[in-house]
């Protein structure tokens, strides 16, 4: 018992995303760059009458290695293009994006005096909402980060994505938060199909048990509205009420 696996589950009701855009659990996938990477390069050093040694490359950093290799990745599901206004608002530009019952609000956006005071006042931020729903057996907390070793896109494009640390046994969604510049005229960004997007680290030694799950759309929107209808703190609420003494 003490060695029990975790199990987590991560279910959605789209087909097309179940067949396609499964996350991936300790898998690398193709990374150009440290694929091309020699392990090492070759310096000379003129001291002691002079030597050639070798000089070791990230691709030999373990640091490195295991975040790329570790955790669940997730890639873009769809592809996305918005509209980043001087005012700091957000719009997706309509009839560029395949969208389906199921899901049909990938993009959002929250008022920025819900986050007063974080970022610089030149920059402004909306969500992806994540058409997978996960489910865990025991209150595991994953680190949620930006896949930063698998793509230059986020970087090219002056993007961040914020990081959070959730559990998947009293919450099962997952937004994505991408931060972007406010610039003096309107401007676009194309999110591409498949680029990577989150890792999720489990913050535990044990041993994870990973499925994806196609289900109705019934049950998808039974796992995802379990929440309280109070206006605010529902998670603490809930929690709160599944551990009462009636």
């Amino acid at each position: 018992m003490f060695n029990k696996k975790i199990k987590l589950t991560a279910s959605t009701c789209e087909s097309d995303i179940f067949i396609n855009d499964k996350p991936t659990y300790n898998k690398s996938g193709s990374i150009d760059w440290i694929r091309n990477l020699k392990p090492s390069y070759k310096e000379f050093s003129e001291t002691q009458g002079g030597y050639e040694y070798d000089v070791p490359t990230a691709k030999l950093c373990p640091g490195i290695q295991n975040y790329i290799n570790r955790g669940i990745k997730q890639t873009f599901w769809m592809n996305l293009t918005v509209r980043i206004l001087p005012d700091g608002g957000v719009l997706e530009l309509h009839g560029v994006n395949p969208r389906s019952m199921e899901n049909p609000e990938p993009f959002g956006q929250h008022d920025r005096r819900q986050y007063e005071g974080l970022y610089q006042r030149n920059k402004t931020a909306f969500k992806l909402s994540s058409p997978w729903t996960f489910q865990c057996n025991e209150k595991i907390d994953f680190l949620l980060t930006e896949s930063h070793y698998s793509t230059h896109f986020w970087r090219e494009n002056n993007l961040l994505l914020s990081p959070a640390i959730i559990d998947y046994k009293y919450q099962n969604s997952t937004n994505v938060h991408v931060i972007a510049d406010i610039k003096k005229e309107p401007y676009d960004i194309t999110i591409p199909y498949g680029t990577p997007l989150l890792t999720y680290y489990p913050l535990t030694e044990k041993e994870i048990d990973f499925e994806c799950k196609l289900v109705s759309k019934e049950e998808y929107m039974r796992i995802q509205r379990h929440f309280p209808r109070c206006p605010m703190a529902k998670y603490a609420q809930h929690i709160k009420n599944l551990t009462r003494k009636d």
